[in-house]
């Protein structure tokens, strides 16, 4: 009795998914009919051979041509690819992939339904001024179609054959990208170049200079102004990505007789960069959504754009956040000696290093061998005396002071590479700082008396090592 129970109800589910499987297959086969059932199939045509395109809309006319484009593939072999590129106006910058969507979407066109065998009034269906799409085929054949209002329900769009008199409806995303306009097709990315290819950078906010900085290595940078030195790469590694990934989220004017309405007469925020291409600059204007979007525009050009700001994070960051946070870092492979003169003492540092084994790396200090010397976690004291010396980092920024007077603390570095010895001089600013020179001139950077008094800083590394010695 269970058993048969199970098999009908087993029976009904089939059945139920059977009418399910019909219901849905009809419904969207009905979809794509006319009333006799038949699909109802406006084009049929390969892309692959089609060689040109011609969109008229408002905006213009827009001519594309089908080109064969030599490029590597994968495994670095050279392979042929067909590519749609425009020829007018030919200073337009195209997406190349919007282009294809609008071929794709005319090549296999079938319609909803026909609205009317012999329209004689085009002018109800939008058709008296349509956005027309010309397709030209490798045999000479051109096939066209235009495309006119959106149905009441605004679910579908009126379009009939060039020279034709049968209204077809289609639907609304086919007809949305056959009806594209200027700003549809256009290449939203602003710039071609990859990140690693800016070779220098500068930033204003307003008319005031934040920084200027030129590319030195793979990764490293060097500011020039207003104050020398390294660049923290985390800091700038983020304006980089910014400014090559930046894209337009939305095209606002061309030739506006106002910039200053979208805050690009005179800026907020700029930004001038160079690549191998020469130099450019991009221009930030007013939010036009809080926390969003912002107006922008190019240096050499007429056109308004906005941006989005996710990726702008760091417009007010504070320039001691761009510099290098140290005082002076040096890698110990490349310093044969260090003389450190504070409260009182001189320390000679004295130091052998392997870069192949650093078990191989002895240390002494004024003429005592220190290697050995361990604290009780079993790290090498005297490394981690080095890290204390290389670690006093920035408190601030002062452009433009005068430090004078005697240094209170003097690191100096011979150098196993240019420039072959680096003096760096702490300078009371007041009972709380220090200026900070390096061989003579000035950083622009302070550093807090505390920072010498900090666990693990120079005065409490000394202070162990010379304990350790001792003993």
């Amino acid at each position: 009795m269970k058993l048969y129970r199970n098999a009908v109800i087993l029976a009904v589910i089939v059945g139920l998914l059977a009418g399910a499987y019909f219901y849905f297959k009809d419904k969207k086969q009905s979809s794509f009919t006319s009333d006799r059932g038949d699909i109802i199939r406006i084009f049929d045509l390969s892309t692959d051979k089609m060689t040109g395109m011609i969109l008229e809309n408002e905006d213009g006319t827009f001519v594309f041509e089908k080109e064969t484009v030599k490029e590597k593939n994968d495994d670095g072999k050279e392979v042929e690819r067909k590519v749609w590129v425009i020829k007018s106006p030919s200073d337009l910058k195209i997406d190349e992939s919007r282009v294809n969507s609008i071929a794709i979407n005319f090549s296999s066109l079938i319609a909803d339904k026909i609205i009317e065998e012999e329209a004689a009034d085009l002018a109800k269906y939008g058709l008296d001024k349509p956005v027309t799409v010309s397709v030209r085929m490798d045999d000479g054949t051109v096939k066209a179609l235009e495309i006119g209002d959106k149905t009441p329900t605004g679910g579908a769009y009126y379009v009939k054959e060039k020279g034709g008199a049968k209204v077809y409806t289609i639907g609304s995303y086919t007809g949305e990208r056959l009806k594209a306009r200027k700003n549809d097709i256009r290449d939203k990315k602003l710039f071609s170049f990859a990140s690693d290819d800016i070779t220098g950078l500068s930033m204003h906010r307003g008319s005031s200079e934040i920084f200027a900085a030129e590319k030195t290595g793979e990764y490293e940078w060097t500011m020039l102004s207003p104050i020398q030195g390294n660049v923290n790469s985390s800091a700038v590694a983020p304006m980089l990505d910014a400014i090559s990934q930046a894209s337009v989220m939305n095209f606002i004017e061309e030739n506006p007789a106002d910039l200053g309405k979208y805050g690009l007469a005179s800026p907020p925020y700029s930004f001038e960069f160079r690549t191998s291409a020469g130099k450019n600059k991009l221009l930030l204007g007013y939010e036009k959504e809080k926390n969003s979007e912002i107006y922008a525009k190019l240096a050499d050009s007429n056109e308004v754009f906005t941006i989005s700001l996710s990726s702008f994070t760091f417009l007010d960051k504070p320039l001691k956040e761009i510099i290098e946070v140290f005082a002076y870092i040096v890698n110990i492979n490349d310093v044969d000696k260090i003389t450190v003169e504070m409260d009182g003492y001189t320390a000679e540092c004295k130091l052998e290093t392997d870069k192949e084994d650093k078990d191989k790396d002895r240390f002494w200090v004024n003429g005592k061998e220190v290697t050995e010397l361990k604290d009780d976690k079993d790290s090498q004291l005297f490394r981690k005396y080095y890290q204390a010396l290389i670690g006093v980092t920035l408190s601030d920024v002062e452009v433009g002071a005068v430090p004078t007077g005697a240094p209170e603390i003097t690191f100096t570095y011979y150098l196993k590479k240019e420039p072959g010895t680096m003096k760096v001089e702490f300078v009371p600013k007041d009972g709380s700082y220090y200026y900070v020179r390096r061989n003579g001139q000035y950083t622009g950077i302070i550093v807090a008396k505390k920072k010498f008094d900090e666990p693990e800083g120079v005065r409490d590394m000394y202070r162990k090592l010379t304990e350790a010695l001792n003993k």
